[in-house]
């Protein structure tokens, strides 16, 4: 028996409803399953994403006692100890320059002439100033011995009655004028001479002589050039004496020139010996002050021993002077002065940020400030500090002692 056509409808119509039952079913379950599911993704990623805490490991350095040598430092140039310009004291023509630039030379020893043809011209014509001076000066003696002859005659004369007073007179009269002229002559006869010595002084300035032993730094002449005296003496040769023996001269800071003294010993360094120390000794500190922007230094000279001749005037040093010496004091390395502990508010990792924390504020203290380990934790010391070296500085106070550590870095940061 076949079923009817309504039956199989209803059969059809009820399977619908059950299937559309069973996905409704399976879309509840997946939404429920989606909801619980993203806080579990948040959850994770919360956990991979967060940074861990990092854990500093401090670097530190132990409090020692020794000996510490104090030192100043400034920078200057190389001077030849002693510094000639040789200049012309008369105007004219060069024709010769017997020497050049780093010639050694001696003293008296010849370095230029000029032309002398009319020094030679006018050293005759004083020449014969001279000998007319000398011939009227002859002249006026002759004269002068008459003129006491005859008056000597006439007072005889007038001794025996035989002469007028009017021949007296006269005869005094002739001798005074002819002691007068021998007196003109006289005078003219040294001014000639000092004509003639002038002359000879301006030839024998047309020779330019070395005044000491040393070495031509710099040669301003050239033969043919013609050199004008009129207001002020060009300058045709800068010497130095023996440049065995130089000076550094350096601009000392106003901080330092007070520990600064003559005798004190130093070392120099110049770029043209890399890596070699150079011995000096300081001679003086000049008491005027060069001001320069503001800044005030004062020239402190030393002593240089340059006889292997490595050294040049001009270079550039930069000296150490040892100012004193501390011996066996407690010493803290300069480092721990630098080292401020970082501040957790400051640190980042990954993605978030962890909480900022409460030691970030006024961590880094006065300069004499250092930190020691307390707990694990850095602890702020304020210590009594004197003299320095560049890399220790002396502890005065009894805020520290030897052994104790202080932290002048951090070495890694690990994750705990």
């Amino acid at each position: 028996m076949k079923d009817s056509p309504q039956s199989t409808q209803q059969e059809m119509a009820s399977d619908v409803n059950r299937i559309l039952r069973s996905e409704h079913s399976r879309n509840r379950t997946g939404k429920l399953i989606a909801v619980l599911a993203i806080p579990a993704i948040v959850a994770v990623l919360l956990f991979l994403l967060w940074p861990a805490e990092a854990v500093p490991v401090w670097q530190t350095r132990a409090i020692d006692q020794g000996d510490m040598v104090l030192t100043a430092t400034a920078t200057g140039s190389l001077e030849p100890k002693s510094e000639v310009s040789v200049g012309a004291e008369i105007s004219g023509r060069i024709t010769q320059v017997l020497v050049s630039d780093n010639d050694q030379v001696s003293k008296g020893q010849t370095l230029a002439l000029f032309d002398t043809d009319e020094l030679n011209v006018a050293l005759d014509q004083a020449e014969a100033q001279l000998a007319l001076a000398r011939a009227s000066l002859a002249e006026a003696e002759a004269t002068l011995k008459e003129a006491l002859a005859g008056e000597r005659r006439t007072n005889e004369l007038w001794d025996r009655g035989n002469a007028a007073q009017a021949d007296v007179d006269a005869a005094a009269a002739v001798r005074q004028r002819s002691e007068a002229k021998v007196a003109y002559a006289r005078a003219s006869v040294r001014q000639a001479q000092a004509s003639v010595l002038q002359a000879r002084t301006r030839l024998e300035k047309a020779v330019i002589r070395s005044p000491i032993d040393g070495v031509v730094l710099q040669r301003s002449i050239e033969p043919g050039s013609t050199v004008a005296a009129s207001f002020q003496t060009p300058v045709l040769f800068l010497l130095a004496e023996d440049l065995s023996q130089m000076e550094l001269h350096v601009s000392m800071d106003e901080a330092d020139v007070g520990l600064v003294e003559a005798g004190q010993s130093a070392t120099f360094t110049v770029d043209a010996w890399s890596g070699r120390q150079f011995q000096a000794r300081v001679l003086k500190v000049y008491l005027y002050p060069n001001i320069e922007n503001n800044v005030v230094t004062y020239t402190t000279v030393l002593s240089v021993d340059n006889s292997d001749g490595l050294l040049k005037p001009g270079m550039t040093a930069t000296a150490t002077i040892e100012t004193g010496r501390r011996e066996n004091v407690l010493r803290l390395p300069n480092a721990a002065f630098r080292f401020t502990p970082p501040s957790q508010s400051g640190d980042t990792g990954g993605l978030f940020r962890h909480p900022a924390g409460g030691a970030g504020n006024g961590r880094s203290g006065p300069s004499n400030t250092v930190w020691v380990l307390e707990d694990g934790k850095p602890e702020r010391k304020v210590v009594s500090t004197g003299a320095t070296d560049g890399l220790y500085t002396e502890l005065t106070g009894d805020d520290l002692s030897a052994g104790d550590e202080v932290i002048v870095g951090v070495k890694q940061a690990s994750e705990r």
